[in-house]
């Protein structure tokens, strides 16, 4: 165009109908670069990086050489943008469709059942897990902390393809991974369906959140008295208690806001929240009285349901007869 020297005027015309056309395919781009940074956030960055050299490279270069064959070329070779964009957008489609059955849909379709679920979450230092086992004591159910999680997805097979280090970063670590969070999400659904328990931490308010009869459990407790626990079951320095106090919460809550986009600790997340100070045993009846209270009133609920069901199908019964 610029070599034949064509005026101001000719290149103003090419240019903007250059323009016109090959802005098209901004329809089509906003949706292939919007599933490029969801393909990024599931850790998925080769395909991330295949959807960009689609765009840029593999559909355009063919596209423009075809329309360069043309003896419209200054018109007909925009359209290679708005057409790349739009193939890649269809192929970014269904990587997408595939990244998701992959990576999330294995999540979003929990399975459910009327199994109790009694999930615990505890600051440190609250003596959370002797509480949740004396609680699956009482109940006569199973109980897991992060050890019987791992163990449990072990002997299951849900796990069999894992070195130690990876069992270590999958089901033994705080730090946020999404690969653990979602294995972590998998055995925690599993263990759910096949049978009561008590559940120690691990975001399982929240990935068990549709269960039937799950009851979320805070344990909390002031600092003095975390401390001393900590110092009496780990002979800790009173600093060094300290110190693990903000390590290990700082770690929970971090882990807890990523998976729930919620804050850990608020009571408004949980249906009982207990003061360990009341000591273990006293905390663990707590927990099994509400458990027992709970689980009566829905049944009497469930009960008075069925009564008024049966009463309009006796009185529905009642009308047809009048009929007949």
């Amino acid at each position: 165009m610029f070599a034949l020297g064509s005026s101001t005027s000719q290149v103003i015309n090419v240019c903007t109908t250059s323009l016109r056309i090959a802005s098209i395919g901004f329809i089509f781009m906003g949706f292939s670069i919007s599933v490029q940074g969801i393909l990024q956030s599931i850790n998925y960055a080769l395909r991330h990086l295949i959807i960009s050299l689609l765009r840029l490279v593999i559909f355009v270069f063919p596209l423009v050489y075809v329309f360069t064959l043309s003896s419209d070329v200054l018109t007909l070779v925009w359209f290679a943008f708005p057409i790349s964009e739009l193939l890649t957008a269809i192929i970014s489609m269904l990587i997408l469709k595939s990244s998701y059955n992959a990576k999330i849909k294995c999540i979003r379709e929990e399975k459910t059942s009327n199994n109790l679920i009694i999930s615990i979450s505890r600051e440190y230092g609250t003596n959370g897990k002797e509480i949740g086992k004396l609680v699956a004591k009482m109940l006569n159910i199973a109980f897991y902390d992060k050890e019987e999680i791992k163990d449990f997805a072990v002997g299951n097979g849900l796990a069999s393809n894992l070195i130690n280090e990876e069992l270590y970063s999958n089901f033994l670590s705080l730090d946020v991974n999404k690969e653990a969070i979602i294995n972590q999400s998998k055995v925690i659904n599993e263990i759910a369906f096949l049978h009561d328990a008590v559940i120690i931490g691990r975001a399982s308010d929240y990935i068990l959140k549709n269960n039937k009869n799950l009851v979320k459990v805070f344990i909390y407790a002031p600092v003095d008295y975390k401390v001393q626990n900590i110092m009496k079951n780990y002979n800790d320095s009173y600093e060094d208690a300290i110190k693990q106090i903000k390590k290990s919460d700082s770690s929970r809550s971090n882990y807890y806001s990523v998976i729930t986009n919620k804050v850990w600790g608020d009571k408004s997340n949980y249906d009982l929240c207990i003061d360990s100070q009341i000591g273990n045993e006293n905390a663990a009846k707590v927990i099994y009285e509400f458990v027992k209270k709970s689980r009566y009133n829905l049944r009497v609920i469930i009960f008075y349901i069925q009564l008024v069901v049966l009463a309009i199908n006796i009185l529905f019964c009642s009308l047809q007869l009048v009929f007949l």
